[in-house]
């Protein structure tokens, strides 16, 4: 897929706008050992995709009573926590682009997978909340990433054409979900999301500052 000329940037959250994949595995590992749960390596890779989907899987196989629901907002609270005691910064590179997409008149959008609670938390608490003119999260369509629909949402709240787009990834969920709504998608290389296979990307970055818009 080539680039054109854009007009928006849609950014994906967890593991683009902050290193946050280390701080949902500390999640999980703390209610691994709250609930008793002793883990195999036969569990699916949770990152770019639903957490309450990961939940379910995690309730049928260890036999837990509940809403996988309530697990995925008892995790997603204890990532709020870490962010915010732990003074946790945007990713190297972030608020330039966000600087120079809205000095070049370019709209910036959010299409994320977590539930509307994380997002707002997390753009309030790492002092990027005004950069944002669409977010969509993952609670608010249909179907969670890599489905399509989060960008989609985007798209029709924007009304802007997919061509007209780019996104930013750093999932093999979250590139098959950007360009199934046929939007070009830079996949970003970040170590801390657990060696994501992002060789489907249109273009692949080290460092958002590689991003040209």
């Amino acid at each position: 897929m080539e680039k054109q000329k854009i007009s928006m940037i849609i950014f994906d959250m967890d593991g683009v706008l902050l290193d946050s994949e280390p701080l949902h595995e500390n999640a999980r590992q703390s209610m691994f050992r709250k609930y008793g749960i002793d883990p195999g390596d036969d569990l699916p890779d949770p990152v770019g995709k639903s957490s309450s989907g990961f939940w379910r899987i995690v309730m049928e196989r260890y036999g837990i009573q509940g809403d996988p629901y309530l697990l995925e907002k008892e995790q997603y609270h204890l990532v709020a926590e870490q962010i915010r005691d732990n003074h946790v910064q945007p990713s190297d590179g972030l608020v330039e682009l966000l600087n120079m997409a809205r000095s070049s008149g370019i709209k910036i959008g959010l299409a994320s997978s977590s539930t509307r609670v994380l997002v707002d938390d997390t753009l309030r608490l790492l002092g990027i909340k005004d950069y944002f003119d669409y977010t969509v999260s993952g609670d608010e369509v249909a179907a969670k990433k890599p489905k399509p629909d989060v960008y989609l949402k985007v798209l029709e709240l924007s009304q802007c054409a997919p061509q007209e787009a780019c996104a930013v990834e750093d999932s093999h969920a979250g590139v098959v979900s950007a360009q199934s709504a046929g939007i070009f998608c830079y996949g970003y290389r970040n170590d801390t999301s657990g060696g994501q296979d992002i060789s489907s990307a249109d273009r692949i970055v080290e460092n958002l500052r590689e991003i040209m818009i």
